[in-house]
């Protein structure tokens, strides 16, 4: 690794996932189902892709392995962005663009970039209002036909389990954001270190994407709660633990549904 890259940091909880450079999360290293039919549409295509977020590259290299022509890695770190350089086997280096910068606000790319867009564990950090910014932006830099993957945390998670109740009332109450949740730090046990969560999550489920992926113009091809099979303990609990969603951008004159 050339001298000015920093230093990878190692795995934790049973390698299940990596802390990002400024220890205020992490990247997973689990490959869940969306994450799958992302790599499935990047062999299937072999167009340019697009990973918001993409931490150390573990998925970034996994698409260009399995065909894409193109990825653009975004990411809010300059180091982590280096890191991912540095570890692109060689032969996918030229098919390669990081591209740096805090996403949606300091991120743009034309209209009809990229054939498909990749984002996992983000939007669980985002308020409403960023969320559908978010999307909007996705679905134009999209081409017609092309499909957004997203994977996000769901509550329903052992670490996170004196908060479904809560939760599951704003539901029946017909919340607009009944995942939103304050104090999360409060429920993480101290041996992971509270004061690297975010104070606030915004946890997904399958009815929110598919109302805000609707919102935005995608027609949903899918929507639901995925499980979490992997090493972190606290991270599984019934199957229920993500929340991810795929959308296709409309052709030009394609009716709504």
């Amino acid at each position: 690794m050339p001298p000015d890259v920093p230093q990878m940091p190692d795995p934790v909880a049973n390698g299940a996932f990596i802390p990002t450079l400024n220890r205020q999360g992490a990247i997973w290293l689990y490959i869940d189902e969306i994450t799958q039919a992302y790599l499935d549409f990047a062999a299937q295509s072999k167009g340019t892709m697009l990973e918001i977020a993409a931490g150390y590259g573990h998925v970034v290299i996994k698409a260009l392995a399995a065909g894409a022509a193109k990825v653009f890695a975004n990411e809010i770190d300059a180091g982590q962005l280096a890191i991912i350089q540095s570890r692109v086997p060689t032969q996918y280096s030229g098919k390669i663009v990081c591209c740096q910068g805090e996403f949606p606000e300091h991120l743009d790319f034309p209209d009809g970039s990229f054939d498909g867009i990749y984002n996992a564990r983000l939007f669980h950090f985002f308020d409403g209002n960023r969320i559908c910014t978010s999307l909007t932006k996705m679905y134009h830099w999209l081409k017609p036909g092309g499909q957004v993957f997203l994977v996000n945390d769901a509550i329903y998670r052992t670490i996170f389990k004196p908060l479904i109740p809560f939760y599951e009332r704003r539901v029946v109450a017909g919340d607009e954001w009944p995942g939103f949740i304050k104090d999360v730090r409060s429920l993480i046990p101290e041996s992971l270190h509270p004061s690297t969560f975010p104070a606030t999550m915004n946890f997904m489920d399958p009815t929110v994407l598919t109302r805000e992926l609707t919102r935005a113009g995608f027609e949903v091809m899918r929507a639901g709660f995925y499980p979490y099979t992997g090493a972190f303990t606290l991270g599984r609990l019934d199957g229920r633990e993500l929340a991810g969603a795929v959308g296709t951008r409309r052709f030009v004159g394609e009716s709504e549904l």
